[in-house]
């Protein structure tokens, strides 16, 4: 068990920041940036975690919105924008749906480690 979630870290880790896909890399290093910043003590590590994968995911709409297909039937760009959010809303609904209790926890450790080590080093370098 304690193997499959280890492999499963992994995984989430070559995929999400070391894949090769650079927006979702910035997207996802800059939630985790932003995380760090805004924690003010090791406590607060569960919640800047759920904070950061949060950040992720509203990126990740954001990005599925403004890369989406525009529409040629003249209509206005607001409606279009919106039906692209729309559709975007759904398919995000979907694929967390889709995502595996084993698949949120990798997720959560993945981005809990990489927040404590950005944490360390901001902490290490205001001590001076």
């Amino acid at each position: 068990m304690l193997g499959t979630i280890l492999n499963d870290v992994i995984n989430i880790f070559k995929s999400t920041f070391m894949g090769g896909d650079i927006i979702s890399i910035v997207i996802a290093a800059g939630s985790v940036i932003i995380a760090a910043f805004v924690m003010q003590r090791g406590t607060q590590i569960g919640s800047m975690t759920l904070l950061s994968l949060v950040l992720f995911a509203f990126g990740g709409f954001v990005r599925g919105v403004m890369r989406g297909p525009v529409a040629s039937d003249g209509g206005s760009v607001a409606s279009q924008t919106g039906g692209r959010a729309a559709s975007q809303i759904n398919a995000s609904i979907g694929q967390f749906y889709d995502l595996s209790a084993g698949t949120l926890l990798a997720y959560f450790i993945a981005f809990m480690l990489l927040i404590f080590l950005v944490f360390g080093v901001k902490a290490a370098l205001n001590r001076g």
